[in-house]
């Protein structure tokens, strides 16, 4: 037994051991499990992943395997993600300039210039929440990219569908999932209201043609409280101030208790399975209230693409750990309490009225 393997004797304790087999940086182990599967897998987790490995039970011609890759960390690709966040910054950057100074990008490309700060401010955001979760994913030991950026033109009130990162591989336990999940919102939120008080402290602009329309933004509560602490300089919003209100629609919507998103991960890591109720209710109590404002002569459509959006996070499921059973501490049920009143104050039901 080398000495960056697992003891034998460890193993066998939980896993009877009758046949081992090397292939290159893959071990497996022939036997019969002396516990139940999954707490199996648990039990031993924390060993193997001490050693470097990572492990997984399989049955082979009705033989249990237990099988330890050798962890290899992948080389990333960071291009793409340059790429992506380049493309991106230009996104944000013509929507900027179009929605706040009336640019016409094709009549005059060198004014597009005029959205850079919307695009600096929007961008910060957005990456201070996703490498947030990325280096607490790192300190975890969880695989995790770099941050994606997701280009929208057009389609998008703000050029982009915002920003995520891929875990990659098993999630150690709930303590894990919690301070992944919980990292993103609470910086990017940190992010929001800097960049936010910095906006209101601004000198106003000229109104482009999209802001001489009649368009009421819902304000948040938090927003509304900052205001009351740093009056705005205009009547008419600061695009680094608008940057902070959809800093803070971003973390309402992604500390929602649903599925993959953040909050569904805060949750998850809360109540376990029974999380899977409330990650259900959520999507339909949005595409609910949407259509009652909808038919009642309001603007529900946010809303609606919310409960949409929801609903296809809730049908990925859950986050599962590998130990499932360890419970957070007190001052992580407190921290999770006070993330989900985070996304009360940031959440308002009617962003947008004509």
């Amino acid at each position: 037994m080398m000495e960056d393997e697992v003891s034998l004797d460890v193993i066998n304790s939980l896993f009877h051991v009758y046949e081992i087999r090397k292939d290159g940086p893959t071990i497996r182990y022939y036997g019969e499990p002396q516990i139940e599967v999954q707490a199996l897998y648990r039990a031993l987790w924390d060993s193997f992943s001490e050693k470097g490995y990572h492990i997984e039970l399989k049955r082979e011609h009705g033989e249990y395997v237990l099988v330890a890759h050798r962890a290899v960390e992948e080389k990333e690709r960071a291009s793409i993600n340059l790429a992506l966040a380049v493309i991106t910054a230009l996104t944000v950057t013509v929507t900027g300039a179009v929605l706040f100074y009336g640019v016409n990008p094709f009549a005059n490309p060198l004014q597009i210039y005029k959205g850079l700060p919307f695009a600096a401010a929007v961008m910060f955001v957005l990456g201070s929440h996703e490498l947030a979760h990325y280096v607490v994913a790192k300190r975890r030991g969880m695989r995790a990219s770099l941050p994606y950026f997701i280009p929208l033109p057009f389609i998008s009130p703000v050029g982009t569908l915002g920003a995520m990162i891929r875990l990659k591989g098993a999630i150690p336990d709930r303590k894990s999932l919690f301070d992944v999940g919980i990292a993103g919102p609470l910086v990017g939120l940190a992010a929001s209201v800097a960049v936010t008080i910095i906006g209101l402290t601004l000198p106003p602009i000229s109104a482009g043609f999209q802001q001489e329309q009649t368009v009421a933004l819902g304000v948040p509560l938090l927003f509304g409280l900052i205001t009351q602490v740093v009056p705005a300089t205009s009547s008419v919003m600061h695009p680094i101030a608008f940057a902070g209100w959809i800093g803070m629609l971003i973390t309402s919507l992604n500390l929602l208790p649903v599925g993959q998103l953040d909050g569904g991960h805060i949750a998850r890591a809360l109540s376990g399975e029974r999380t899977a109720y409330i990650s259900a209710a959520i999507p339909l109590l949005l595409l609910a209230t949407g259509t009652y404002y909808s038919l009642n002569g309001l603007n529900g459509g946010t809303l609606m693409f919310w409960g949409f959006f929801a609903l296809l996070f809730a049908a990925g499921g859950h986050a599962q750990p590998i130990n499932d059973v360890k419970r957070l501490d007190m001052k992580r049920l407190i921290l999770g309490i006070i993330a989900f009143g985070l996304c009360v104050v940031c959440f308002t039901p009617l962003p947008l009225q004509a």
